[in-house]
């Protein structure tokens, strides 16, 4: 069985607010960390190709910006936030593999600046019969919205940005 590498999905709010905040772009943390990327991708392996596709194409409403099939064996999807600049890829080998199960701290976290954006994604998830799950950490309670992907994986959907 093929061994998969897995990058904490807990990682994209934390640079998106480093790279367009101009407040950090200005800071010494981005300046010492010296973040020179223009986009940055997390990938993903599934054996449910298809199911996690429709969770974050049609549930959360990511566009699709590219896909492959039969790449050395892998198929997979990218997709992304509306400016393309911050990509989620999802492959899938064409034998099922042995992948490590997630925690309830993995989390992907999409912040949402208008409060009808955010009412509308969670009745995407809810109109297909996605439930919300309680979150493992309390700080999430009452300001945002926790689901799992068919891979188990958490998103949270939070109702506001985020502000050092």
């Amino acid at each position: 069985m093929k061994k998969s590498t897995f990058i904490c999905l807990t990682l994209i709010p934390l640079l998106s607010a480093m790279v367009n905040n101009p407040v950090y772009a200005q800071s010494s943390t981005l300046t010492k960390a010296k973040i020179k990327a223009v986009q940055f991708r997390i990938a993903r392996p599934t054996n449910n190709l298809k199911e996690v596709v429709r969770f974050y194409k049609e549930g959360l409403g990511l566009p699709e910006i590219g896909a492959f099939k039969g790449h050395q064996g892998y198929d997979g999807v990218m997709l992304g936030l509306p400016d393309s600049g911050h990509h989620l890829e999802f492959t899938q080998y064409a034998d099922p593999v042995s992948l490590p199960a997630p925690t309830k701290e993995n989390l992907l976290v999409l912040y949402y600046d208008i409060p009808e954006q955010y009412e509308a994604a969670n009745k995407r998830l809810q109109d297909m019969n996605i439930q919300t799950v309680a979150p493992e950490n309390p700080y999430w309670e009452g300001k945002s919205k926790t689901y799992e992907d068919p891979d188990g994986w958490r998103v949270v959907l939070f109702n506001g940005i985020y502000t050092p």
